[in-house]
């Protein structure tokens, strides 16, 4: 990894959309790690303290919501976004409770996208 560049980790299951994110994500200057599960991303988030982390709700060995409850524990400040496809039920409720910044409901626009992303991790370092 550049260390002159942000480094975003991102917890997504979907093949896809870790795809589709990278791309995007490194054309506007980030580098760019993706995990499928909460295992990995615990680890990472330890072992490399991203800049900011990319969080889906429904994954493999658990949900997001309880992976930021476990993060909060040792990491503060990281920044974690949301993008989830649903925010009923209470999840968006829940997941900003758990110590999120923000909840991002998919499908979303890349205006919004980046903007969020830039006011948690500016691309200057």
């Amino acid at each position: 990894m550049d260390k002159n560049r942000k480094f975003i980790l991102s917890v997504e299951d979907d093949p896809d959309t870790q795809e589709m994110l990278g791309l995007l994500i490194g054309q506007h200057g980030y580098d760019f790690r993706a995990v499928d599960n909460c295992a990995d991303a615990l680890r990472l988030i330890r072992e490399d303290d991203p800049d900011a982390v990319l969080m889906d709700n429904l994954l493999p060995d658990g949900n997001g919501i309880e992976l930021c409850r476990l993060v909060r524990q040792f990491n503060k400040k990281v920044p974690i976004i949301f993008l989830s496809g649903s925010g009923f039920g209470g999840e968006k409720e829940e997941a900003l409770e758990s110590g999120a910044n923000v909840f991002l409901t998919k499908p979303l626009t890349l205006d919004k996208f980046f903007a969020t992303l830039v006011e948690y991790a500016p691309v200057a370092k």
